[in-house]
């Protein structure tokens, strides 16, 4: 029983473990999502300044394209946060119901001990009564 206990208490370990990760995981989606529209932001101040000159032209067009590759890694790290995220809750899904499962079967196996030692309390009970009981006969039936 005290094995299974430990179990237990390694598998709720595990589960914090892997909900303090998620945690971790779910704030970094968000810090990524935040960048990602900071990003759009930014694009979208830039787009409206008005240009006049050629090389304003030049350098937007220059700056576009460097944006366009910033943002493909910002979407990146977004849908790598994302399936991250997935496969933890998943994760953490199983392990919660490991967690469970060890507790059904450590309180089957209490349920079983105690009912195997009421079975017992019982026979000693009856063996006790079945003692007495001879002994009363015997004493009855003994020669004065």
């Amino acid at each position: 029983m005290r094995g299974m206990k430990t179990l237990i208490r390694l598998a709720q370990f595990e589960v914090d473990e892997q909900r303090s990760d998620l945690g971790r995981i779910v704030q970094a989606r968000s810090d990524a999502e935040t960048a990602l529209n900071a990003h759009d932001s930014a694009v979208a101040r830039e787009t409206e300044i008005p240009r006049k000159e050629a090389g304003d032209f030049a350098v937007l067009s220059t700056w576009i394209a460097q944006s366009a590759r910033a943002r493909a890694r910002l979407e990146q790290r977004f849908a790598e946060l994302d399936r991250t995220e997935a496969a933890a809750r998943d994760s953490l899904t199983s392990a919660i119901a490991q967690v469970k499962r060890l507790q059904i079967a450590f309180e089957s196996a209490q349920t079983t001990t105690r009912q195997i030692l009421v079975h017992r309390s019982e026979l000693r009970a009856d063996e006790r009564e079945v003692a007495r009981h001879t002994a009363a006969r015997a004493a009855v039936h003994e020669p004065a």
